[in-house]
């Protein structure tokens, strides 16, 4: 099997479910499909640098998978010359067929053990592409000076009032790279969410598990394929063609990056449980002190300082989920960098 055209989206696509693995060529590497949706790339030359780029985790989330299958094509086709190894996932491709988020259960809640939990299409998929980041990594060098990186691509059916932006994994110590926020303010990244807690996401998989800089990074609005503007990823996906091609990242300053701190989970504690906002209502919406975001028979949540702003409000969940975060904003210069 090959593939044709260099059309990685394609090719998974039109095998949403199983593909034999292959082996390939390109003019600076080697490489395998490993399964429908996984693709990792070798360099030629030795590379300090390992990279996985995933998208379509949600398999309506269109753009970034558009995005990657076009950086996948020029490096296969030779217009880009691949310097670092890349671990290319197209997350859920039966889902991007049926043009819907999940199937059975949201597939980025399932990472990190969590599938042993559920039932659905997405249990085996997530624990496939657990293994496949756990092999790809482990063909690393074990050097302390590898670096290792995993980018998630993600679009949102919810506007926001930052367009784009990152969720930061969890980290214990409370230490952040300069260099990983510098790249995203490079990249037109307008916020970053400082998480709360770990989490069972793709991303905050590859950073507990193998210490990857992994990130949740939102690029804007749900289209359906074909109908993505791509140039309004061009500040990222030029970043990402220096990284992939020259294993650096670029940098500017952080002060165009808006900082959010997780003040409060909302978290729906009974049937009746519902928020206060208009069903279109974006993220990082702000509110005033005291005003009652969210109530139940058993409950009310009042906003405590005026400013305070909701992300991810989902009421349509079961009971004991969690319904929407609300988050503060804090200088760039409370945070501690390294």
């Amino acid at each position: 099997m090959t593939i044709l055209n260099h059309d990685f989206l394609a090719l998974t696509l039109a095998n949403p479910n199983a593909m034999a693995p292959f082996q390939l060529t390109f003019p600076s590497g080697t490489g395998v499909v490993e399964e429908t949706g996984i693709l990792r790339l070798e360099p030629t030359q030795t590379s300090r640098v390992s990279v996985v780029l995933s998208a379509g985790i949600h398999g309506n989330e269109t753009g970034p998978m558009e995005l990657i299958n076009q950086l996948v094509r020029d490096i296969l086709a030779g217009k880009l010359t691949l310097g670092v190894r890349l671990l290319v996932i197209i997350g859920h491709p039966v889902a991007a067929n049926a043009a819907t988020r999940f199937c059975d259960v949201n597939l980025n809640r399932l990472f990190s053990g969590a599938w042993r939990n559920y039932a659905g299409i997405e249990v085996q998929r997530a624990e496939r592409l657990e293994m496949a980041v756990n092999d790809f990594y482990a063909l690393s060098s074990t050097d302390s000076e590898h670096i290792r990186l995993h980018y998630d691509l993600h679009t949102a059916i919810r506007g926001s009032m930052h367009e784009k932006f990152v969720v930061h994994p969890f980290v214990e110590n409370a230490h952040y790279s300069k260099q990983q926020l510098a790249f995203f303010a490079a990249s037109e990244i307008e916020a970053v969410l400082l998480s709360h807690q770990p989490t069972t996401t793709f991303s905050y998989y590859s950073h507990s598990v193998h210490g990857a800089h992994a990130f949740t990074v939102e690029l804007g609005k749900v289209y359906p394929f074909g109908q993505n503007d791509l140039s309004c990823f061009a500040a990222l996906e030029k970043n990402l063609r220096q990284l992939l091609e020259k294993g650096s990242l670029a940098e500017s300053s952080l002060s165009s990056l808006c900082i959010f701190n997780v003040l409060d989970a909302l978290v729906k504690d009974d049937d009746s449980y519902e928020l206060n906002i208009d069903q279109d209502v974006k993220n990082f919406t702000q509110f005033t002190e005291g005003y009652p975001l969210a109530q139940s028979k058993k409950s009310v949540y009042r906003v405590k300082q005026t400013g305070d702003a909701i992300v991810f409000p989902n009421t349509n969940l079961p009971v004991g989920q969690r319904a929407g975060l609300v988050v503060r904003a804090i200088s760039v210069d409370a945070l501690s960098l390294i």
